[in-house]
């Protein structure tokens, strides 16, 4: 995967898959949406993202040693994907 690769809007998943708890519910999985790219930046959301907190900006080269595919198309609709 390249900086080329990665889109504005689309949900990566990690290399090595966590399971989060969040709000007390169902697991979800560790994936990252990207809400911005900047020429050496990524700014994502996930629900590793405490509520509250600011969202992440972190190096491109970070962002991709971390992910592993674009998994957009298995999100469920408006929901993050469960563990």
């Amino acid at each position: 995967m390249t900086k080329d690769d990665l889109i504005v809007g689309h949900t990566y998943s990690a290399k090595k898959r966590k399971l989060v708890w969040y709000l007390g519910f169902d697991p979800l999985v560790n994936d990252r949406q990207i809400l911005h790219i900047s020429s050496t930046m990524v700014q994502y959301d996930s629900p590793t993202v405490k509520i509250g907190r600011l969202r992440p900006h972190i190096p491109i080269h970070t962002f991709l040693k971390w992910a592993k595919e674009d998994v957009t198309d298995e999100m469920p609709n408006g929901e993050w994907r469960r563990g």
